[in-house]
């Protein structure tokens, strides 16, 4: 049991807005661990708006934004938290809500990642989400473009593979992937692949796991999020894989690391102060 008057020195917490990025019947365990994050004492407001009705990312994010404004005291300051896909829809809301002269002073971004073009090249994700031709010929160009640049060959090669693994998987799978099997998740991933990030100014603490830094990141630590976060960025390694980072047990340490940090920011000493 904590020692009531180690409590009574701490700073108080504001309340954390968690942004979701899925419906609860899409990702239940993201609504049991906020509701796990509340029994250690923290005020957590739900923060969900659906995509149906958006045509862009950036509509959708909008929205999210309109309802943080909304249910926001704007004498407290502002802790956001968010999961997956929520990670992206929140960096869009927040430079948003810069636009509106709304300042993060606190974000937390559990294990976001945004795919590189080789991923979404191997994976045929711009087919996938019919991306405009626009957006993939540039993520191809990258790909032939330094430091990391590819040969030639090496891109038409892999576009070949996809376009064969396809043409195999149409018997199993027909013209329409499993994914798209449930309209909310295909109308979600639709429009995160459909935007064009730009960068966010707000200084945000990534939660990442090992996995993902080296199956999704290759090795980059922000599982390439770094490129889009000009305002700074600190990881946090935490422990457990995508999916089960915030079931337990892995999420009581992650519940108390975030807590942590947001500690360290009320008390002036966070990772950016």
């Amino acid at each position: 049991m904590t020692d009531p008057a180690i409590v009574a020195t701490r700073p108080a917490l504001p309340a954390l807005y968690s942004v979701r990025g899925w419906p609860a019947e899409v990702n239940p365990a993201y609504i049991t661990f906020v509701d796990e994050m509340r029994s250690t004492g923290v005020e957590v407001v739900d923060v969900y708006v659906g995509p149906t009705g958006f045509s862009t990312l950036g509509e959708w994010a909008g929205a999210v934004a309109d309802e943080i404004q909304t249910r926001h005291q704007t004498s407290e300051p502002l802790h956001l938290m968010s999961y997956c896909l929520g990670g992206v829809v929140a960096q869009v809301a927040l430079g948003t809500l810069t636009d509106r002269g709304i300042e993060a002073d606190f974000v937390a971004l559990i294990d976001p990642r945004h795919e590189p073009p080789q991923y979404r090249l191997e994976r045929g994700l711009d087919s996938l989400y019919r991306v405009p031709w626009g957006f993939r010929i540039r993520h191809h160009l990258l790909l032939l473009t330094p430091p990391d640049s590819q040969a030639v060959r090496a891109v038409l090669l892999t576009v070949l593979r996809r376009a064969a693994r396809s043409l195999l998987e149409l018997p199993k799978r027909g013209w329409r992937s499993r994914r798209r099997a449930n309209p909310m998740i295909f109308t979600e991933m639709y429009l995160a692949h459909h935007w064009e990030f730009s960068a966010l100014l707000t200084p945000v603490y990534l939660y990442n796991v090992e996995s993902s830094i080296q199956n999704y990141g290759d090795g980059d630590p922000s599982v390439h999020m770094g490129r889009y976060l000009s305002g700074g960025f600190t990881v946090r390694v935490v422990e457990g894989d995508h999916e089960n980072c915030i079931e337990p047990p892995y999420s009581t340490g992650l519940i108390k690391r975030i807590n942590a940090d947001r500690r360290a920011v009320v008390a002036g000493a966070g990772a950016f102060q």
